[in-house]
């Protein structure tokens, strides 16, 4: 587990020297709990990853990974918040008594500051496991990153 640790910091650490404000890193809180990293490949177009505990009855570690489309000013709160509405899909592995892989498909928005240095998001996540323990999951999480 410290590799994989490893790992995911080297490579998103990696990320935050080739473009100005394009790597975010953060925390998630929710199911799972831990670190989020994201990386913008253009205006409309992100790699997300993340890595936590999942609380509760079936405690594991886990580790995901999305490609995201997003779509700015899809909502506004309040009439003067725009929140960009973003979706995807990508990957997640589980490990509790035995390794879980699966697809998952992510919905959220965001809401990002005026210096565009920071965000806030939301995102609910259908899990379809179907390596290991197979079945559907739910992961909701709300977070927040800076961006390099």
């Amino acid at each position: 587990m410290k590799l994989l640790i490893t790992l995911f910091i080297l490579i998103l650490s990696s990320c935050a020297f080739a473009t100005e404000n394009r790597l975010g890193l953060g925390a998630m809180f929710g199911n799972p709990t831990g670190l989020s990293g994201k990386y913008w490949l253009d205006d409309n177009h992100a790699v997300d990853a993340g890595m936590g505990l999942s609380l509760g009855s079936g405690s594991n570690f886990s580790i995901h990974s999305d490609y995201l489309f997003h779509k700015e000013d899809f909502l506004y709160l309040n009439d003067v918040y725009p929140l960009d509405l973003y979706y995807g899909i990508g990957g997640r592995m589980a490990f509790s008594d035995s390794i879980e892989i699966g697809a998952r498909v992510p919905v959220g928005v965001a809401y990002k500051f005026n210096d565009k240095l920071a965000d806030l998001f939301t995102e609910i996540a259908p899990i379809a496991d179907f390596i290991g323990r197979t079945g559907l999951e739910l992961h909701l999480l709300v977070g927040s990153r800076y961006y390099f």
